[in-house]
């Protein structure tokens, strides 16, 4: 689903809460400013008017101007008369090297006793971050997967990807009914092992990823992005993970060397 898709959505003119502490206007924010961290409105877009942001979700222009003023304010977008608004952010981790006991089989293990459901599958131009994550130029394709997994029937994570074409194996029917490491093994993929890059964030959750996850806007969400590497060290996958801490726990055990 693209962001266009995503704002032509009608459930977002019903998404916000008007009775928790978090204003309406922070809660627009909030799904803006997501939406830019996980590059789905990437580095130099055009950002959606304030008139269209208040059709979308059914507020005021004074609502949708306040959430602007906010994303201007703390630098996530810059703002011109007469030419709009356009997303300024370049998102930039800082990284954490340390080993990671049993993380792969971890994953498939997880991938294998979960469901999933798709959101959105497609070869397509990634944003800017993407590209220079990937080092490749502007022209060149990945594949974007965005899907939610449950476990008994309760969505715990929101997921969004970014893979390299590495064959037929790599496809959205096989998503969902395999582990993406198994899917990984099936394409002849070998992974460099002394080579997976993780960070781990928070965040609050926005009113996309709350309708996804069945969950209120403005509650807290662990953010997981991770870099899977192939055996010549050449980035293939770039995965971003949302998950609510209700139904979730991330536990990493280290090792002295």
């Amino acid at each position: 689903m693209t962001f266009e898709q995503l704002l032509a959505d009608p459930r977002l003119k019903h998404a916000l809460v008007s009775d928790v502490p978090t204003p309406l206007y922070h809660q627009v924010y909030l799904f803006l400013k997501e939406k830019i961290h996980l590059g789905e409105i990437p580095y130099g877009e055009k950002m959606p008017t304030e008139h269209q942001l208040s059709d979308v979700f059914g507020v005021s222009r004074i609502t949708a101007k306040r959430a602007m003023d906010e994303l201007a304010e703390e630098g996530y977008i810059s703002r011109h008369r007469g030419k709009g608004s356009h997303v300024t952010y370049k998102h930039r981790a800082e990284q954490l090297n340390a080993p990671i006991s049993g993380l792969l089989e971890s994953l498939a293990i997880m991938g294998r006793e979960t469901q999933v459901q798709s959101l959105m599958f497609r070869k397509t131009i990634p944003p800017l971050d993407i590209q220079e994550r990937f080092g490749i130029d502007g022209e060149t394709q990945l594949i974007q997967s965005q899907r939610v997994r449950l476990s008994d029937g309760i969505p715990f994570g929101y997921y969004g990807s970014w893979t390299r074409d590495i064959g037929d194996a790599y496809s959205e029917e096989n998503l969902l009914k395999m582990s993406r490491m198994d899917i990984f093994r099936m394409a002849g993929i070998e992974l460099h092992l002394g080579k997976v890059k993780q960070s781990v964030t928070a965040t609050l959750s926005n009113v996309d990823t709350a309708m996804h996850l069945g969950i209120p806007t403005g509650k807290p969400l662990l953010v997981l992005n991770r870099s899977m590497y192939d055996k010549n060290g050449e980035l293939f996958d770039h995965m971003y993970a949302l998950y609510r801490p209700d139904q979730y726990q991330f536990e990493m055990e280290f090792s002295m060397k």
